[in-house]
């Protein structure tokens, strides 16, 4: 098989996973993947599953050299190319999609090129990332603005996503970075997505680990974030969280979208309500905070738009009279998130009609 073909062959398997990878016009997609792999790389991870394998399962099932297989791997996992649990006696190693995946792992690789590349791809292919339900992200809310006495189920709160951890780090903002790149610089804190893993000392050695944190600094980390109106976000899933992150809407393609009005972008539990009566219109609100535009003008009064709001919270923090409250939407409007990471990639694949049952 030719290099080109190989390359090909690689954009069909990223795009037959339930996250996709769709093609473009312009191929740029193909130029993307050249980014990133070389051909043999390329190769193998075509021969990889979404579930996790040790090197002698990997090597029982294709034929190639364990030996081989241990070296190519591991040097794939340090190169952002696929993921692996190295928690137990045998490092286990699996494909992962583009996003959330190969993308975000290029963090330490990305350059000028990578991510003009990168930008061209999602003005021509990024709203298929956010097209159909289970979403990839859901907002988690500042915290301090649930009301007493609203029964916050563990993923919907900052806190549970903490405490159950045992290992932090925190990177760069990948998009933001990104961004940045292209002359479009963010003037929001960078440093600021953390990784999170219920293993003690999970990310002391781990291409992902960025900076190693504690518990104490992850939680004034998320208290910057709020601070300069950033938005915690995390995977989709009820369980199995490993990273938080804190978005903003200049460079967060989920929250440009919702942002643009595709009020589904993002999957939120949470709108907010802002009482008439004390607001005091001194727009805080609407002009610094709310990062989706949610916040209107009506009769001299702010209100919000419950079908644009994503439920972060963010205007409530700020709001000088402590007019606005987050409120739990009603069950009817909720879209619950899959358990874990193993049923969203079986909803999805059953929303996209993809059948996954060879990369199982």
């Amino acid at each position: 098989m030719s290099d080109e073909a190989v390359y090909r062959r690689l954009a069909e398997v990223l795009d037959s996973l339930p996250n996709g990878f769709p093609r473009t016009e312009s191929g740029v997609e193909l130029s993307l993947l050249k980014r990133v792999f070389d051909a043999d790389e390329a190769e193998l991870f075509c021969r990889l599953k979404l579930a996790n394998e040790t090197p002698r399962e990997i090597a029982a099932r294709t034929g190639l050299s364990a030996d081989y297989l241990e070296e190519k791997l591991r040097a794939m996992w340090w190169k952002g190319q696929i993921q692996c649990d190295p928690s137990g006696p045998e490092h286990r190693y699996n494909l992962v999609p583009w996003i959330v995946g190969i993308y975000e792992y290029q963090l330490e690789n990305m350059d000028q090129e990578f991510a003009r590349l990168h930008v061209e791809y999602i003005k021509s292919a990024g709203l298929f990332f956010m097209r159909k339900k289970p979403q990839v992200m859901q907002v988690v809310p500042v915290e301090e603005r649930i009301p007493d006495g609203t029964r916050a189920l563990p993923y919907e709160q900052v806190s549970a996503l903490i405490e159950k951890s045992r290992s932090f780090a925190v990177n760069q903002c990948i998009c933001k970075k990104q961004m940045s790149l292209v002359g479009r610089e963010c003037r929001m804190p960078r440093e600021v997505c953390l990784v999170l893993s219920e293993t003690p000392g999970f990310y002391d050695r781990h291409p992902m680990g960025g900076r190693v944190i504690d518990r104490e600094e992850a939680l004034s980390i998320l208290k910057t974030a709020e601070e300069a109106g950033l938005v915690h976000m995390t995977a989709n899933v009820r369980s199995g969280h490993w990273f938080l992150c804190n978005c903003c809407s200049c460079c967060c393609s989920q929250l440009l979208a919702a942002r643009f009005g595709m009020k589904e972008a993002v999957n939120s539990h949470y709108y907010a309500e802002i009482d008439s009566t004390a607001c005091r219109g001194c727009g805080t609100c609407a002009e610094q905070r709310c990062p989706v535009k949610a916040i209107e003008v009506e009769g001299g009064a702010r209100t919000v738009n419950r079908d644009r709001c994503i439920g972060c919270g963010l205007c409530a923090t700020t709001c000088p009279t402590g007019a606005i409250r987050l409120v739990h939407k009603n069950q009817d409007r909720i879209s619950t998130p899959p358990a874990d990471e193993k049923e969203w990639y079986r909803m999805k694949a059953a929303a996209e009609k993809k059948d996954i049952s060879r990369f199982q």
